[in-house]
C-alpha cells in the first residue's frame, strides 16, 4: 500500500496528516489483506471564493488506484470545514469500495435497520 498526502494552499500539519492516515488505516482494516497493492492519493486544498466575506472553501480529493482495476476511483468533496470535507470524502470512498469488497458489503448489510 502506498499513500500520498498532498497539501495545496494549506500549511502541512502533522495533525491533519495523522487524521487522514487514521482514516486510510481504518478503511484498509475493513478491506482486509486482499488489496495490499492500493495506492491512495489524498489532495487537500483551500480555495478562496471571490465573495465579500471571503470564507475559505476546502477541497478534499481522494484518488484510489488498485492493481485489480485499471480505472482509478476519484472522489472530490468540498466544505467550509476542512475536517468535514475529509470525512465526507472518506465516507464516499467507503461506499464505492463497499460495492466491490465483500467485507464492506457484509458490514453494510449488518448496519441496515430491519
Amino acid at each position: 500500500m502506498r499513500t500520498e498526502i498532498i497539501f495545496k494552499d494549506i500549511r502541512r500539519s502533522p495533525y491533519i496528516e495523522n487524521f487522514i492516515t487514521d482514516k486510510i488505516d481504518a478503511l484498509n482494516d475493513k478491506i482486509g489483506p486482499l488489496n495490499s497493492d492500493l495506492h491512495w492519493t489524498v489532495r487537500v486544498q483551500e480555495e478562496r471564493l471571490s465573495t465579500s466575506a471571503r470564507h475559505p472553501v476546502f477541497h478534499c480529493e481522494i484518488t484510489l488506484k488498485s492493481g485489480v482495476s485499471s480505472k482509478p476511483q476519484v472522489v472530490t468533496k468540498q466544505d467550509r470545514n476542512l475536517f468535514r470535507a475529509i470525512v465526507a470524502a472518506f465516507d464516499t470512498v467507503k461506499v464505492l469500495l463497499s460495492k466491490t469488497h465483500e467485507r464492506l458489503r457484509q458490514d453494510h448489510r449488518q448496519a441496515r435497520p430491519l
